[in-house]
């Protein structure tokens, strides 16, 4: 194998569900196989629901052959679907791996018709910023999600609302297990994806993309993805105290946050939806919400109040609902649209911070899996020690 060789062809097999975008066309020139064939598997794969490449009869059986040897589709599969008393959903998904990836679906009725139906999914197996309030934190950073495996759960999601309330997804929310922005390359390539009308999801108006304020990554949004909602979870303008309930906080700093916002207004004609966990005397005070309209300014902004779900052992409680409309009113007068999201299946352990799925199997034989992830660059620097895993997955 020379040095020209395509780096991918020097482990086989490649997963094609982690096959970078750009790296498509390279990796099937190095294979000898032509641009239509390319064009075929990724038809096949992403627009249409095969995952087997000897079953994809529009390859001749030489394509076929070669790819075969070459390459894996390595999906995820549905574990398990638990229905709330509220009507929501927890969909948990086995992937090849062993890890669980959950998702959550939320249909909103109203007057007796279905308003919409929402579709929340996970970026990554835990996740690397440990918010006191949230059990995927606890659990640790074990692995992003594939582009593959995000639009699989698109897709398998698609299929349960159809199967359950005889209708399609709505709205699309990546805002599950993990921070979307850490994993931002399979995001962009999902997003990317999505856009063909024949690729699983809503159309790009419909998508939103949460982050705990990376602002790079909200820069890299706006500029490659403008149709595309954001959120952003800032639970306190006040920096000690965000510091306080969200280590990360001391990366990212609240002014930053607001540059990178006023970027994506600006490129974009879009607010963003300000998401604002209220945690009983921790940040739900009137100067609480003072602070957050000083923050925001004359940012064009939505504001969304967050009911906090109990996490075990997280130490907080939920804010009263007569404090929620008190801060909410406050919020109202500075000129801020506000909403308040209620609790959607908290009988589940799918409720907003409480999402912990992990590993089918022993937690154990995934330890030397986990690893130390540098916030800068978001790319594995080194194994981690062989300690045992804190806490829950989410």
């Amino acid at each position: 194998m020379t040095s020209q060789t395509h780096h991918l062809l020097q482990k086989l097999p490649v997963d094609l569900y982690r096959l970078p975008l750009g790296e498509w066309d390279t990796f099937f020139r190095e294979l000898g196989l032509k641009p239509e064939t390319q064009k075929q598997v990724f038809e096949a794969l992403y627009h249409g629901d095969e995952t087997d490449i000897m079953s994809m009869t529009g390859l001749d059986a030489r394509d076929r052959d070669i790819l075969s040897r070459a390459a894996v589709i390595q999906c995820a599969h549905k574990q398990e679907l638990k229905r709330s008393g509220d009507g929501s959903y927890r969909l948990t998904l086995r992937l090849h791996d062993g890890y669980l990836a959950e998702t959550v679906i939320i249909p909103e009725w109203k007057d007796g018709k279905l308003r919409k139906c929402t579709a929340s999914i996970s970026s990554q197996i835990g996740c690397f910023f440990g918010c006191s309030f949230c059990a995927t934190g606890r659990m640790g950073f074990h692995r992003n999600l594939s582009t593959g495996e995000l639009l699989d759960q698109v897709r398998i999601a698609e299929s349960v609302v159809r199967d359950e309330i005889r209708t399609g997804l709505s709205h699309l929310y990546f805002m599950g297990m993990g921070e979307p922005m850490h994993n931002y390359r399979a995001i962009s390539d999902a997003l990317a994806i999505m856009r063909d009308k024949n690729a699983p999801g809503p159309p790009p108006p419909q998508i939103t993309v949460s982050t705990v304020g990376l602002f790079r990554q909200i820069r890299m949004l706006a500029a490659d993805h403008p149709g595309v909602r954001l959120a952003v979870s800032i639970h306190s303008a006040d920096q000690r105290k965000r510091y306080e309930i969200m280590p990360v906080s001391s990366r990212l700093g609240l002014p930053d946050i607001r540059e990178a916002l006023v970027f994506h207004q600006r490129q974009t004609g879009y607010p963003s939806t300000i998401q604002y966990l209220m945690m009983k005397g921790i940040n739900d005070g009137t100067e609480d919400a003072r602070n957050l309209t000083a923050f925001l300014g004359d940012l064009y902004a939505n504001i969304t109040l967050i009911m906090y779900n109990d996490v075990p052992d997280a130490g907080m409680q939920r804010t009263g609902l007569d404090r929620i409309q008190s801060f909410r009113t406050v919020l109202a007068d500075a000129g801020f649209p506000v909403d308040i999201r209620w609790c959607y299946g908290e009988d589940i352990e799918a409720g907003c911070g409480q999402l912990k799925a992990g590993c089918e199997q022993d937690q154990a034989t995934h330890r030397e899996e986990r690893i130390k992830v540098s916030m800068r660059h978001g790319s594995p620097i080194e194994k981690a020690h062989r300690g045992s895993i804190s806490g829950t997955p989410r």
